[in-house]
């Protein structure tokens, strides 16, 4: 392969990763696909996220708190911030009218990305705006966009986040509930630039103190094994005459076994 070659997959990969090549974080087809289930319009808080099951999840913003614009990144694979990839995004005026993503520029908004960062200038200033994501399986982390605004989480039916070492919120909430089964996380206040909740099912912890108390198990009965053939060896070297008691105060007899 010659370096032109090379250098033609390398602008390839750079534009994958850009988005470029279609399918990236503002391509119309994403922005309005239609989200997996109806969004919340009336969800409390200034920004509401509903975690699924199936490692997505749906945020709703009210923009009344939003200053100007939404700016979410993520880290990139090398290291820098790159543009958060959404899909579905919508705007709900007050009136009810819903718009989607790619007609924002047609209603007085914008999405584009801009200093690897997602940007997005809902087309008003008192509606609600929405959007899907893909989440990673036990935990969800997500930018804050809106510093100093009220975050509410809601977890995956029978989620949990208590137990350390299994679950972990940062950061720390001011609140948690549980509602028809789904932990909700609140914080009233947030001023960190990402939010990160990490957490498990009850039997997770269940099999793993299962797990640990069979390793407790083996190392007990193996601790017992090697201690009985410690004895064992100790009664044979005993038999054999080999452990002898030398008396150190008759220096003057012959060593121990020629007597």
């Amino acid at each position: 392969m010659n370096r032109r070659h090379l250098a033609l997959l390398a602008l390839v990969g750079m534009l994958a990763l850009s988005g470029c090549l279609g399918g990236g974080p503002t391509s119309a087809d994403r922005l309005d696909e239609a989200p997996a289930q109806p969004y919340d319009w009336d969800a409390e808080g200034d920004v509401h996220v509903t975690v699924t099951s199936d490692v997505t999840y749906r945020a709703v913003y009210d923009v009344s708190a939003v200053n100007d614009s939404i700016r979410l990144s993520r880290p990139g694979f090398l290291g820098t911030d790159e543009p958060l990839t959404i899909s579905s995004l919508r705007y709900r005026y007050p009136n009810g009218t819903v718009v989607n993503g790619s007609a924002f520029g047609d209603h007085g908004g914008d999405v584009r990305t801009q200093n690897n960062h997602l940007v997005i200038e809902p087309p008003g200033e008192d509606g609600r705006l929405a959007y899907s994501g893909e989440s990673t399986p036990k935990q969800f982390t997500h930018p804050v966009a809106v510093e100093g605004g009220n975050y509410v989480v809601v977890l995956p039916e029978n989620r949990e986040a208590s137990v350390p070492l299994f679950g972990r919120i940062v950061p720390a909430p001011d609140s948690k509930t549980v509602v028809d089964g789904r932990l909700t996380i609140e914080w009233t206040e947030i001023t960190r630039e990402s939010l990160s909740v990490r957490f498990y099912l009850p039997r997770d912890v269940q099999l793993f103190a299962g797990l640990l108390a069979g390793l407790v198990g083996v190392a007990i009965v193996g601790v017992g094994y090697y201690r009985r053939k410690i004895g064992e060896l100790r009664e044979r070297r005993e038999e054999m005459g080999l452990d002898v008691d030398i008396d150190h105060d008759d220096d003057d007899g012959p060593p121990p076994g020629m007597r």
